[in-house]
């Protein structure tokens, strides 16, 4: 006689087969059941490693406990489980059942039948077409969404598309033009506004006095601009230099020696424009210290001058623009290419480069940012490429 449980009554909850906590396969296979003397054979509709359904058994009762002897017929090698079983709910001519002392070792051998028989090595006729029809995922849980949207969703709506589409649309424009960047400009490593400018030095160590006025900027030709006071530098290496030692006065000896300054005034040899890179103040001046610049009169007197690496030089041929930015001067600035040599020292291009409108001066000895861009070889026959 079969023993039977029964348990108190409860809510049934309708569970997806995608909900499932162990997935089942269709397999062909038999059970025999028993219960004290009684011997059910039974077909399997399905298993899994949690349970199995069983057709053919509409006599078992819910919650009774059976033993169960799983039989596999695998071509020529029938293979046997043997557990126990609860069941646990019927319909019609289909029973389900749990296992309810299946080990480790059982366990893993059904866990790797199911794997085969979903995966289709091992498989009949029948099961062929199973494996075949089945959906091997997971589907989405069904859920019904509300489509109807407000006036004020869809305004919404088409706010976040606008706004991600000129978001778009600005990236890809500045990728383009950093790309154009990288491939069309050519950027020089160091510039200064420059000229053809006369450079008054110290020719030894000494003492200067400035005769113009200051906040003075032009000068005319032969106009006294500094005085210089040095000692003369003089060497006597012949006897003839000795022997004339002899002949000369005092005084000029005192000043051969360099025991007294001799005074000498500098003017100006042009109509410039005066530059003074260093406060104009009187007093005691190194030999080589720059006193004063004098840049000749002109609307484009002054000019950029760029240095660009040497390898850079294949690149120049073809240039169609220049922008100069000038430090202190707003706005940027179009030139010309007037002049070119190479630095011995450094091995670097030297361009001079003429800007279309005139600088002021007090760009003088500025640095400036230059940049040459190349032009599309598309565009080359058209004008002004």
């Amino acid at each position: 006689m079969s023993s039977a449980i029964f348990p108190p009554a409860a809510s049934v909850v309708h569970e997806a087969i995608d909900e499932r906590q162990y997935v089942r396969t269709k397999m062909s296979a038999q059970v025999a059941l028993g219960s004290g003397d009684d011997r059910i054979e039974c077909r399997i509709e399905d298993i899994s490693l949690g349970g199995l359904s069983l057709r053919g058994a509409p006599q078992l009762v819910i919650g009774s406990l059976h033993s169960a002897s799983i039989q596999l017929d695998l071509h020529q090698v029938k293979l046997r489980i043997d557990t126990r079983i609860k069941v646990t709910s019927g319909s019609g001519e289909l029973i389900g059942a749990q296992f309810v002392d299946l080990d480790g070792q059982k366990r893993d051998i059904l866990r790797y039948l199911i794997s085969a028989y979903m995966s289709g090595e091992m498989v009949d006729v029948n099961g062929l077409f199973n494996v075949m029809q089945r959906e091997n995922h997971i589907k989405q849980r069904k859920q019904k969404l509300a489509t109807a949207r407000s006036l004020r969703e869809r305004l919404q709506a088409l706010a976040g598309s606008a706004l991600y589409l000129l978001a778009g649309l600005a990236i890809a424009g500045l990728l383009g033009f950093k790309t154009y960047l990288l491939f069309f400009r050519v950027a020089a490593t160091q510039a200064l506004v420059s000229a053809d400018a006369h450079v008054i030095s110290m020719p030894e160590n000494g003492y200067v006095k400035f005769l113009v006025p200051a906040g003075t900027q032009r000068v005319m030709a032969g106009q006294p601009i500094a005085t210089v006071s040095t000692q003369l530098a003089t060497s006597f290496t012949t006897p003839a230099d000795l022997k004339a030692l002899a002949d000369i006065s005092q005084t000029d000896l005192q000043a051969l020696l360099g025991r007294s300054l001799i005074e000498t005034t500098i003017a100006s040899p042009c109509d410039c424009l005066l530059y003074l890179p260093k406060a104009m103040v009187d007093g005691y001046g190194y030999k080589f210290a720059e006193l004063a610049h004098l840049i000749p009169l002109g609307d484009n007197s002054l000019f950029v001058k760029a240095s660009f690496p040497f390898d850079k030089l294949k690149d120049l041929r073809d240039i169609a623009s220049i922008e100069l930015q000038v430090f202190g001067v707003d706005g940027k600035l179009s030139g010309q290419v007037i002049g070119s040599a190479l630095d011995p020292l450094t091995q670097q291009l030297l361009l001079q480069i003429r800007p279309d409108q005139p600088l002021p001066l007090a760009a003088y000895q500025k640095p400036v940012a230059v940049d040459l861009f190349k032009g599309l070889p598309l565009l080359s026959g058209f004008p002004g490429y």
